[in-house]
């Protein structure tokens, strides 16, 4: 335990006044640790009152002491903070009615739980251990936000900052969020790529299930008719309305599954296998820091390469992320995987060669 939790639990036990279950609740440390380091300070403020504190704090002198800004921040430094962001504030003030409906509704959208320290007037994040365990959505949608946020407040770095465009279909995100929302039927007219220029493109009656997105660029994933699920590249849709039909979504529909033993949109009809794959020792860093797939283990590692397998549909998309590893990988099951790269390996040589 650091300093910084220690003084936490005696805070919320000696001002706040909150219960040893909640405390421990509240810091994420064990009820144990908590009543044990309670029961100290208690005793060492019966012997000395006016110092317990100070001397149950200093008893374990090894612990980092509070960092700057860790007991929170007051609603005047918050204002004053964002009445310096002229993209938030237009340069109006900031109302404390205006702070607690968004305090509300970080709550509701995010899970974020703002609290106050009563003696210093001040407010802090009470479940920060929680959000720093966020993944998925929650946690997607946070980072965004930070980020997004982080750059509007270095607006004067913003030539110095590349970011990477995502291609079109952004601009139908709000009317499929909406429609996933409510239940509603999508009808869109579609395009895909590999027809001709003068194709004239269908009206698609979907039940929009899911988006993804895979590479830069989101996908919808729906139902038409009585057909499987597909997927719909949003940068290949014309246009797109809101039907005032319903659907009803299965109870047991679950995205993450459904694309679970996918490497990234493709479904296929292949069956998912089992996938050993060979890499040199210097791309196999990568693959630890940024794994190609959920799967993925690390089978065998020595000085000169690792083998990493993978539980995945050997579908198209997947073979095209293992053809962009090049030499440094190589396929040693299943045979039927490895003679499909060998062949395209052979092809782009007679090409290039």
């Amino acid at each position: 335990m650091i300093m910084d939790q220690k003084e936490q639990i005696l805070h919320y036990h000696r001002v706040d006044g909150l219960s040893l279950r909640e405390i421990a609740r509240r810091t994420g440390v064990n009820r144990n640790t908590v009543t044990r380091y309670v029961r100290e300070y208690e005793a060492m403020a019966q012997s000395d009152p006016e110092e317990g504190v100070d001397l149950c704090l200093a008893s374990k002198p090894r612990y980092l002491r509070r960092k700057a800004g860790s007991t929170g921040i007051t609603f005047k430094d918050i204002r004053s903070k964002w009445e310096r962001n002229d993209l938030l504030s237009g340069g109006a003030q900031y109302p404390k009615r205006s702070f607690h409906n968004h305090v509300a509704a970080m709550r509701e959208l995010f899970g974020i739980e703002i609290a106050c320290h009563k003696n210093t007037n001040s407010y802090y994040i009470a479940n920060s251990r929680d959000l720093k365990d966020s993944s998925g959505f929650k946690g997607w949608l946070l980072d965004a936000l930070s980020l997004n946020s982080q750059l509007e407040e270095s607006s004067q770095l913003k030539d110095r900052i590349l970011l990477e465009e995502n291609p079109s279909g952004r601009e139908f995100l709000p009317t499929i969020l909406e429609a996933m929302r409510d239940n509603k039927m999508l009808t869109f007219s579609y395009k895909p790529y590999w027809v001709e220029d003068d194709y004239v493109s269908n009206l698609y009656h979907v039940e929009p299930y899911a988006l993804k997105v895979f590479k830069r660029r989101w996908y919808l994933l729906g139902k038409y008719g009585d057909g499987p699920l597909k997927v719909y590249a949003l940068d290949r849709i014309l246009d797109i309305d809101i039907e005032f039909e319903s659907f009803t979504l299965p109870a047991d529909f679950n995205v993450a599954e459904f694309f679970g033993s996918c490497f990234g949109i493709i479904v296929g009809d292949e069956e998912p296998q089992l996938i050993r794959l060979k890499v040199d020792a210097f791309q196999s860093k990568y693959l630890r820091s940024l794994p190609l797939h959920l799967s993925q283990k690390e089978a065998e590692r020595t000085e000169e390469y690792s083998v990493f397998t993978y539980f995945v549909r050997p579908t198209f998309d997947f073979v095209q992320e293992l053809l962009a590893l090049g030499e440094s990988a190589e396929v040693l099951a299943p045979k039927t995987l490895r003679k499909e790269i060998s062949k395209i390996g052979k092809t782009v040589w007679k090409r290039n060669g």
